[in-house]
């Protein structure tokens, strides 16, 4: 299948890039916001282990392989569709859990603000691509 750069192209693509990005430094470095995020999730659910956020790494990591391979290979559309409705339903949870019940409007609004934008823009990204996959 012969693609045309066009915006699809440019925002599938830096998706793919931003959820690598996200999965390799979760996996390398295990203090990161999202590996926080993994453990207190666990601490929620009465868990000692670093499962989830290692786990969340690799979910970022390979959906934003799968979101690349797509743009050049014939990946299945099936299996790229599921992918990223888990990485979409994680990253609202996610979304939830840090700006929402974690202080709202906290530190100070415009800088919660400023940390809530891109992840907003990501998940509307997610949810462009998903729907035109569909």
């Amino acid at each position: 299948m012969k693609r045309s750069a066009n915006s699809m192209l440019f925002l599938q693509l830096s998706l793919a890039l931003m959820f690598i990005t996200f999965g390799l430094v979760g996996i390398i470095n295990y203090n990161s916001d999202l590996a926080n995020f993994g453990r207190s999730v666990n601490k929620l659910f009465g868990q000692s282990n670093d499962i989830i956020p290692i786990l969340f790494a690799v979910l970022e990591l390979v959906a934003g392989v799968l979101l690349l391979a797509s743009l050049f290979t014939g990946t299945s559309s099936r299996i790229l569709s599921l992918s990223l409705l888990v990485i979409f339903i994680f990253w609202i949870v996610y979304i939830v859990m840090n700006y929402f019940m974690g202080g709202f409007g906290e530190p100070d609004f415009l800088i919660w603000l400023k940390g809530l934008s891109p992840q907003l823009v990501a998940l509307s990204g997610l949810w462009i691509i998903t729907r035109n996959r569909g």
